[in-house]
């Protein structure tokens, strides 16, 4: 058994492939998008361009929803 252990180990060890590389979203796309949100003034546009920056998730849903929404759940955002 623990032989066996010891050989899954190694040839896990010895893959070529290469590790995928997360999705990172450039942080100039997630100003642009912030700047289209209608009415957002620019303490609000910082606030949420922290918060964005930091989970691609929250900048995935933002983009998710309908343009009319985009501010409202912005402001929501702690």
């Amino acid at each position: 058994m623990m032989g066996k252990m010891q050989m899954s180990f190694d040839d896990a060890l010895k893959t070529t492939e290469p590790t995928p590389m997360p999705k990172v979203t450039p942080t100039t796309e997630i100003l642009a998008a912030l700047k289209k949100v209608q009415g957002l003034e620019d303490k609000e546009l910082l606030r949420a361009y922290g918060k964005l920056i930091k989970d691609e998730r929250m900048f995935e849903a933002l983009m998710a929803l309908p343009e009319d929404l985009r501010k409202p759940w912005l402001l929501t955002l702690e």
